[in-house]
């Protein structure tokens, strides 16, 4: 074998061997990103705890109550907020039974969903719960199952639990959620919130000129309404 022969067969080796170790590598990412996938879908999605259902007055989408009422109240809140879990478990019933059942007030939830991703998803959720016309139960599910602020709490695969948990059509939710078919919607919401100056959650607007805390709301709706 002459020597041009020896140099080309050298090279030729050597291709072969680089070509095997990029295989090998390839190989190795595929069976890694694999089990990532069947491990996260393998993955419990926790304890889902059962509902706790508020008594609610005529509701039509995400709004409560007589849209002829005589005020207007918008709550704008986030499904991640320790604040609006404390108002929904506390206040919002006595609320609603005293003002939005006797039409005294139209009430409409407005999700300003600012907290982070899961913020977010959660909100795209509801609205994909809103489809079934769901949007009430479920906003109390993801309010019963409250456990932080950006903590797994509210991973897709939690938010479906939820919705089954409920009862809703899980083949049509899943679609609508994986479809992120509300996402430009829910970050309208934000926008909106922004505009109208709003820094935290809960926050109030009434007649769309007053805004309030949630510890200024009944004082304020009672001065209204005398």
């Amino acid at each position: 074998m002459g020597k041009r022969q020896e140099i080309r067969k050298r090279r030729n080796q050597k291709v072969a061997r680089q070509q095997r170790m990029v295989l090998a590598i390839v190989l190795i990412f595929a069976i890694v990103i694999t089990a990532i996938i069947v491990i996260q879908s393998l993955k419990p999605v926790g304890e889902i705890k059962p509902l706790v259902a508020h008594n609610r007055a005529q509701t039509e989408g995400l709004t409560m109550g007589d849209p002829n009422a005589p005020i207007t109240v918008e709550e704008f809140s986030d499904f991640q907020c320790v604040a609006c879990s404390q108002w929904w478990q506390g206040y919002e019933q006595d609320f609603i039974d005293k003002y939005v059942a006797t039409d005294k007030v139209y009430y409409i939830y407005r999700p300003f969903s600012f907290i982070g991703p899961e913020s977010l998803r959660a909100a795209e959720a509801a609205y994909c719960a809103n489809d079934q016309g769901e949007f009430w139960p479920y906003h109390d599910m993801l309010f019963s199952n409250w456990n932080g602020e950006n903590v797994g709490n509210f991973s897709d695969d939690r938010l479906i639990a939820f919705g089954t948990s409920i009862g809703l059509n899980e083949k049509e939710f899943k679609a609508c959620l994986s479809s992120n078919k509300y996402e430009s919607e829910v970050k309208q919401g934000v926008v909106y919130g922004n505009q109208k100056g709003l820094q935290g959650t809960p926050s109030f607007l009434i007649n769309d000129q007053k805004l309030v805390n949630a510890g200024e709301l009944y004082s304020t709706l009672d001065a209204i309404i005398k």
